[in-house]
């Protein structure tokens, strides 16, 4: 019986240490992170489109304690009259975004920029090229505004 055990831990040992090994690190390149291919996803609703196409795509890159994703869309601008779910980190890849607040206050972003939409803000969004960007956000709000 004691051998038994003994098998059965070393087993169990062997297999954690196995499948620590396997977890690696994800590159973040931006060169390829432009280049890579994306899944289209359902359009915004109608009335949220205030102007453009409403064609966009995304890959979560990664899914752990926190989210990482690709989107792209093509150029549009977005209603946000609703608070926003989540801190989101961007960084923009491709294209420029125009942030303005409810309150008139107007940023505008470019490749190779970062910023920080914090939860609860609203305005538009606007993306008067083709975008791409990649956002990181905690897993627990992504989860929750996704279903």
């Amino acid at each position: 019986m004691k051998k038994l055990l003994f098998l059965v831990c070393l087993l169990g040992s062997v297999l954690a240490m196995s499948a620590k090994a396997e977890v690696s690190i994800l590159g973040l390149n931006a060169d390829q992170l432009r280049e890579m291919e994306l899944e289209s996803i359902p359009p915004w609703p109608d009335e949220l489109v205030l102007s453009g196409t409403n064609k966009h795509w995304q890959k979560i890159l990664h899914l752990g304690e926190f989210v990482v994703v690709l989107y792209e869309s093509e150029a549009a601008v977005i209603d946000v009259s609703y608070p926003f779910p989540y801190d989101e980190y961007v960084l923009v890849l491709e294209g420029e975004v125009i942030l303005t607040s409810t309150s008139g206050e107007r940023q505008r972003y470019s490749v190779g920029e970062s910023f920080v939409v914090p939860k609860g803000w609203m305005g538009t969004w606007d993306m008067p090229v083709k975008y791409r960007e990649k956002i990181v956000v905690e897993r627990k709000a992504w989860d929750e505004s996704e279903g």
